[in-house]
Formats: structure tokens, sequence, C-alpha cells
């Protein structure tokens, strides 16, 4: 038995060395193979990449996720409802929820926060995307000509994608935008 095995020894050898090969040879091919490329059509969001803050006088304050088409009673809800002392009457329970938006209720008898970038109650900040002449020069440091400006900007240049575009589209100075970031968003 020895002796055939010494004299097929090449050959036994080979036949388990072929199936090793061809193994290494699969993994090695599949590890430099280009992954397919990942393809994002623009305007397709999926389901539950919505994402809201909500803050202020509620149960459990943080970032949550909601379907496309949920409203902001669904982040105050996915935050844990809102709190004894939370004044419902100065929130917006029915607006349509968009990504990123901050939701903040605020407390019974508390000043109305302003917050450059928030979403928040009707009245509370100027949209620049939709503000008339009036709502605009009521901002400090905005007269007529500015507000003119920011308006023809906004139709011919198209909406404003954050409210330091007023600066970058030199629409107004620094040191005007810095006094009137806080009253000021973009929807």
């Amino acid at each position: 038995m020895l002796d055939a095995l010494e004299r097929y020894r090449w050959i036994i050898v080979a036949l388990l060395a072929v199936p090793l090969a061809v193994g290494i040879g699969v993994l090695i091919g599949e590890r430099t193979d280009d992954p397919a490329a990942l393809v994002i059509e623009p305007g397709t969001q999926a389901p539950g990449e919505l994402q809201v803050y909500v803050t202020g006088a509620v149960n459990r304050p943080g970032v949550y996720p909601l379907e496309p088409g949920s409203r902001w009673i669904d982040g105050l809800e996915a935050a844990g409802g809102a709190t004894s002392d939370a004044d419902l009457t100065r929130v917006n329970l029915a607006k349509r929820a968009l990504d990123e938006d901050q939701i903040i209720v605020p407390r019974i008898g508390e000043s109305p926060i302003a917050v450059a970038g928030a979403s928040q109650s009707p009245g509370s900040l100027v949209n620049i995307n939709t503000a008339s002449q009036a709502d605009l020069e009521s901002l400090p440091g905005i007269g007529e000509t500015r507000a003119q400006s920011i308006i023809q900007s906004r139709t011919v240049d198209g909406a404003f994608v954050q409210v330091e575009d007023l600066v970058l589209r030199e629409l107004v100075p620094q040191s005007v935008f810095d006094e009137i970031a806080p009253m000021i968003v973009v929807e």
C-alpha cells in the first residue's frame, strides 16, 4: 500500500492542489472586481429618509425619521408627545414635515425662540424665499433697495437654499446678515 501511495504521490497532490488553486483564484478575482456603480437619481427619496429634530417641551427631544408626507404632529408623537407645560397653540402641527426641519415646541409663557434656519410657527421668522417687500423691509438693515434686490435675486437666480445665500449673492453685507440671521429662514 505504501508503495502505491509513493508511486502516485504526485497525482494525488495534483488532485488536491487543483481545486485549492481554483478556489483561491475565484476569491482573488472577486476581490479585484470593481463593484457596480451606485446610481442616485435626483428627486427620489427612500422611505424613512426624512429626518426632523424635535426639541423644546417634548418628552424625548431628538432626531427622528419620518415617512415622506408626514406632518409636524407625527414628529411630536415620535418624540414621545408634548410635556404638560408645552404651548401647542404656538406650533403649526398640521404643517408638512420637510427633511432637516427643526420643530421647536415652546413652553407656556416662554418668549418666542428665534433659531436661524429652524422651521417654526408662522410669523416668528421671515422666509426670504416668499416674503413680501414690506416683510423684508421690517428686518433691521434692509431698506427698500435691498428688499427689491432680494426679491429680484430669488426671481432671477432661483430660490435661496440657505440663509447665507444673502451674503454669497452679495445682497447684504456680513454685518447686516449677522444681525438678521436669527430672524430669517428658507423653506
